[in-house]
């Protein structure tokens, strides 16, 4: 028998008459009074023959002392019962009874043998005994290690501590049950159980055939695919095999730089800190990576095996402050799959034995390790079911996704909306954003055109009612944006897991966002997408990446062929444009060219084409021609771009053809502002201020900003849904088509008049030209005049500043395109009787076509409102126009009288109107018919 450390024992006895060697470690008898007996330091040797020379002391002491599955086990191990009647008396009773004929404990010498009494009639402590022993015992000194501990010298927390750990080692119940009750009671978790009398089974097969009991845990595991039903088997077997209270298995998630460790059944102790249940999903326990005992495993790979927790300052007792359990001793080991991976951490609590051995042997490690390799496989395989059943998940969620993007794909904003429903039910966050791309857009330069995003919530169906923010300008938060141009330029996924909330103003916060690019088939970026904040409070993890990476792969198809269907339709429209205008204009005959040129006329002054009072009516429609080749040539454009009068001629014929024959926006019109442009021109000081180049393109805009104007407005192609509309959307509709129209005549054989120019020139007067006609349409008017007025009223502006050009640029075309507001009285009668024309005729399409009231100024019936109508069009859109314009150069005073004077006539004109009205009178007069 190997030698153990010196004991110092301390007892109570009043035997005075036993010898100094009787005084050594004998129990007192409680009726006898106490005194303290002699203090001995003794070798395992000598109390070993002690206790051989007090058989009876001996017996009686360990009677008390053990509990039933030691003497279970020692009846197993000498062989005094077999393993059928073993079975059957646990089976049948907590009472075992052994006969004369069956022991032959009478014959042995040992620690118990007690005379024919107890082999005849002493019963084995039966549970209840047990425990009414086990509150008598308490009574007494307790002995641990090699120190004496007293009841009264432990703190009351120590003191029922160490009563629940004898207690817990002296039934033989299983252990697991106490501790599941504390945490019942304590902690209220309602966890899942095995029955205690399949763990019962498990420790009674463990000890009679340890071999077979580890056959058939192996097995059990091998066949269950269920990673939360799989860990119950494992730590319910690994706390068996080792004879040990409990037991606890935590498996490694998530990503390399966000690792987990996670247990799917609350039933351990960690000795780390944790996320308590109700933290995560299914009330998973987690522990942060390389955080307490089982971080420290999971990281190493190393067995940590502890006699005493409470000397290691990795372990943490938080959870046994919740159960109201001890932690002593610890064996934590690694599980590791194939390939020498560690997948999880295996940890088991509390070692059972009654023997000198307080820890986890090396016996046991060796025994855990064989069993841990079964389990690493078991794991894999559970892991592996568990990514094919997320993956059928995924993929059929994709079918979905599949299934609604390109179910629709007539319309961009329904495609969009019905993404961004599907990104809040497959990822389950609580908004969801696509960001378009510009189409000019690079990675130095990020634009979006059109930004959408979805607040509601993300289980409802679909519906066309659900509003999403859609502009033009992105209308989405500053922070939010910030993060879409980063992923356009780079191309690169953006999961944002600092738990910091990143404030995004109105009360809203980013918690967690995940961003990636939308690509069409060609890989190219088109926009971007992104989903915040998990329901859940959690961050996306890799399985969000992966699924949200594959549904904007979809996204991108499906935006990419929504777009590509926009574009044959606008392809289609396009064409139906063409052919509405190649059906109705020609180009002009070489024998009329001839017959233009043969023609002269005087000079510009002579024919007053310098006048801003210059009659719109004056010449006929082949005298314009020769006027606008006229102020060419004296504008220095002929002889300054070597442009070709022949050319030049043969264009100005063909923008004549391709005007329509309407009451006002005709060829006459537009010759009219190209007239009023030469004007100022001439005597606004404006020569020193543009290039020629831009006063080419301005005199070219003039002539053609109206091209092919159908007489109906930018708003009735909107209402009507025309060709137009669709062709060229909602902004500057007719001033797009406008200019794509005088492209096309300038792209036909012989009409180029800037074909003498480079390249260069070329380009820049063609974006001169675009900005001109835009410029016309009144929406861009107001955008800009409040700039153009500022830098006047102020004396701010600078003309050799390309933006400052540009706003002047676009204010003198519309003061042109205005300008017989400014015009003698009988001028600006006869062009209001034409625009009024035109505006009634579209009232009655809107009347008849649209079925939908017009407006006033169009609406026939209130003709006679048309004086006042006018009084207020001079004194809102006009006079401050053309008074900001005169603080430019005081040449456009001419402009500003015109215009009062017309206003005043107006006014009169109203009162008339009103005294008429009121009167029921039925006067007329020439300045009354209008």
């Amino acid at each position: 028998m190997t030698s153990m450390p010196s004991w110092r024992l301390e007892v109570t006895c009043d035997d005075d008459q036993m010898s100094s060697e009787d005084q050594i470690a004998v129990p007192c008898d409680d009726k006898r009074p106490a005194s303290r007996c002699n203090v001995s330091n003794l070798s395992f040797k000598e109390v070993e023959e002690w206790l051989d020379r007090h058989h009876e002391i001996a017996a009686d002491y360990f009677l008390q002392k053990v509990d039933i599955t030691f003497i279970n086990r020692w009846l197993m191990t000498h062989g005094f019962l077999s393993i059928r009647e073993y079975i059957s008396s646990r089976r049948n009773s907590d009472t075992l009874v052994i006969s004369d004929e069956q022991s032959p404990v009478e014959k042995t010498s040992g620690y118990f043998s007690d005379g024919p009494e107890l082999t005849t009639s002493r019963h084995l402590k039966s549970k209840k005994f047990l425990r009414q022993n086990f509150a008598r015992s308490k009574k007494k000194n307790v002995f641990r290690n090699s120190e004496p501990i007293s009841q009264s010298a432990d703190s009351p927390t120590h003191a029922r501590r160490n009563s629940l750990r004898d207690f817990r080692r002296f039934l033989s119940l299983p252990s697991r049950s106490i501790h599941i009750l504390n945490l019942l009671i304590e902690s209220k978790v309602r966890i899942p159980r095995l029955p205690s009398k399949g763990v019962e089974s498990k420790r009674e097969l463990r000890f009679l055939n340890e071999r077979q009991f580890f056959l058939e845990s192996v097995q059990e595991i091998a066949h269950d695919l269920d990673v939360k039903s799989l860990t119950q088997k494992i730590i319910t077997n690994l706390a068996v095999l080792l004879d040990s209270d409990c037991a606890s298995l935590y498996v490694i998630e998530g990503p390399k730089n966000r690792r987990m460790l996670v247990s799917k059944v609350f039933d351990v102790h960690c000795g780390a800190g944790i996320f308590l249940p109700g933290s995560g999903k299914d009330d998973e326990i987690k522990v942060p990576w390389g955080t307490g005992i089982i971080g420290h495993v999971a990281n190493t790979g190393e067995t940590v095996n502890l006699r005493d927790t409470n000397e290691d300052p990795r372990y943490n007792d938080e959870v046994d402050k919740i159960r109201g359990y001890r932690t002593d001793t610890l064996l934590c080991m690694p599980i590791r799959n194939a390939d020498d991976e560690i997948i999880g951490v295996a940890q088991v609590l509390n070692k059972n034995l009654q023997n000198s051995e307080q820890q986890f042997t090396e016996e046991d490690e060796k025994l855990a390790k064989a069993y841990l390799e079964f389990c690493g496989i078991a794991l894999t395989n559970a892991r592996l079911f568990e990514m094919s059943q997320k993956e059928y998940e995924r993929n059929r969620s994709l079918l979905e996704v599949v299934h609604d993007l390109f179910e629709e794909q007539t319309s961009l904003e329904k495609v969009i909306l019905k993404i961004m429903q599907r990104a809040q039910r497959l990822v389950k966050c609580e908004r969801a954003a696509v960001l378009l791309l510009h189409e000019g857009a690079d990675s130095e330069n990020v634009k979006f055109s059109r930004t959408f995003e979805l607040t509601s919530s993300p289980f409802i169906p679909f519906s066309p009612e659900i509003s999403s923010v859609s502009s033009t300008k992105p209308e989405i938060s500053s922070g939010l944006l910030r993060f879409a141009k980063r992923v356009a330029a780079t191309g690169e996924v953006l999961n944002i897991t600092d738990p910091k909330k990143i404030p995004e103003g109105s009360g809203r916060y980013i918690r967690s966002l995940l961003c990636m690019p939308i690509r069409d088939r060609d890989y190219k970026i088109i926009g971007v997408a992104t989903i915040i904040n998990r329901t859940d409070g959690l961050v996306f993890d890799e399985n969000d990446e992966q699924l949200f990476k594959a549904f904007t792969l979809f996204c991108g198809l499906g935006i990419n062929n929504t777009l590509m269907y926009s574009e044959l339709e606008k392809a289609m429209a396009r064409q139906k444009v063409a052919i509405e205008v190649i059906s109705y204009h020609a180009t002009a005959a070489p024998k009329d060219i001839k017959k233009l040129l043969s023609r002269h006329l005087s000079e510009a002054k002579v024919l007053q084409l310098t006048s801003l009072k210059f009659d719109d009516f004056s010449l006929t429609s082949d005298e314009m021609i020769i006027a606008s080749i006229q102020m060419f040539r004296d504008l220095g454009l002929l002889s300054r771009f070597k442009i070709d009068e022949t050319v030049l001629c043969l264009f100005l014929t063909t923008v004549r053809k391709n005007y329509r024959n309407i009451s006002y926006h005709n060829w006459r019109h537009a010759f009219n502002v190209a007239q009023v442009m030469f004007a100022i021109l001439m005597n606004c000081g404006l020569n020193s201020i543009l290039a020629d180049l831009e006063i080419l393109g301005m005199m070219v805009g003039c002539l053609c900003h109206d091209l092919d104007h159908r007489g109906t407005n930018n708003a009735f192609q909107q209402k009507s849904g025309s060709a137009l509309a669709l062709l060229y959307g909602n902004k500057a509709t007719m001033e797009q088509h406008h200019f794509n129209h005088a492209v096309m005549i300038l792209s036909s054989e012989g009409h180029n008049i800037f074909a003498t120019l480079s390249p260069d020139e070329y380009s820049r007067v063609m974006n001169i030209l675009k900005n001109a006609i835009l410029a016309t349409d009144l929406s861009t008017y107001f955008q800009l005049r409040s700039r153009f007025f500022t830098l006047v009223d102020n004396v701010e502006y600078r003309w050799e500043e390309e933006e400052h050009r540009e706003v002047l640029k676009s204010m003198l075309m519309t003061a042109c395109d205005l300008g017989a507001c400014t015009k003698p009285w009988p001028i600006q009668q006869k062009v209001a009787k034409l625009v009024t024309d035109e505006f009634f005729d579209q009232g009655d399409k809107e009347k008849l076509q649209l079925k939908i009231q017009p407006q006033a100024l169009m609406d026939r019936e209130k003709k006679h409102e048309l004086p006042q109508m006018q009084v207020t069009w001079i004194d809102t859109i006009c006079l401050p126009l053309y008074k900001a314009l005169s603080k430019v150069n005081a040449g456009f005073m001419e402009m500003v009288e015109g215009a009062v004077g017309n206003r005043d006539k107006w006014k009169t004109l109203a009162s008339q109107r009103a005294n008429l009205i009121n009167g029921n009178a039925k006067i007329y007069s020439k300045d009354t018919a209008v």
